[in-house]
């Protein structure tokens, strides 16, 4: 599989992990994205909407509604944004999230795209794991499942697919560098 062809699924993958989140924050048991560890905030940008951020591998990982993102703390580290409207990956060269619906990323060839993506898919590797571990086959079948009755709808790989999907090619990644 090409840089390329990687890059498209991981697009296809980002775009059903934004509905996965939606249902996340929803479990009976209490947010799933609380309970992995990141902090809920209002939503800089969308009105009405939560903001959940956590520190990552020398930067932060920030989900909104509309925004999913690694950035590195530092401003010279290149982090990455998927943005849910183009559905696209993008690199980020800012030390700071972007602002959902003013900001957007920069293109850039998906090399270059994939590598800066490394430590956000990997955090998305550990949440998944997390999902599996202590939320269930059941609640990961559910949920993945929900996105049918939606009327824009595109579903990926069911849950453990499309984590063995991530681990696969990020894994397979970290063997090359």
């Amino acid at each position: 599989m090409t840089t390329y062809q990687r890059l498209r699924e991981a697009t296809k993958g980002m775009a059903q992990q934004m509905i996965l989140w939606g249902h996340d924050v929803e479990h009976p048991q209490g947010n799933a994205l609380l309970r992995f560890g990141m902090e809920r905030s209002e939503s800089p940008g969308l009105k009405g909407t939560s903001c959940y951020t956590m520190p990552w591998e020398n930067g932060h990982v920030q989900l909104h509604g509309a925004i999913a993102c690694w950035f590195g703390d530092r401003s010279e580290t290149v982090g990455c944004v998927y943005r849910r409207a183009s559905q696209r990956l993008k690199c980020w060269h800012h030390p700071r999230a972007p602002i959902p619906g003013e900001e957007d990323g920069c293109y850039a060839s998906p090399e270059i795209v994939w590598r800066h993506s490394q430590p956000f898919l990997r955090w998305l590797i550990a949440y998944e794991t997390f999902i599996a571990s202590e939320l269930g086959i059941a609640w990961c079948h559910q949920s993945w499942r929900a996105q049918f009755s939606l009327t824009k709808k595109n579903p990926w790989l069911p849950r453990h697919e499309a984590l063995a999907w991530w681990k696969h090619h990020v894994q397979a990644e970290q063997k090359v560098a």
